[in-house]
């Protein structure tokens, strides 16, 4: 990277894209994120 700002900025993507969307969420009913957009879409189908 050429500047520190570069850097931080493809870390918060990866957080974001990849972790958050895999950590199990308390508030969710203890799932995923994807998990819970499966279910959605699986009940709406």
């Amino acid at each position: 990277y050429q500047t520190r700002e570069e850097a931080k900025a493809d870390i918060i993507k990866y957080i974001e894209l990849f972790y958050n969307h895999r950590r199990i969420q308390k508030g969710l009913g203890f799932k995923t994120p994807n998990q819970m957009a499966e279910d959605f879409y699986k009940l709406a189908a």
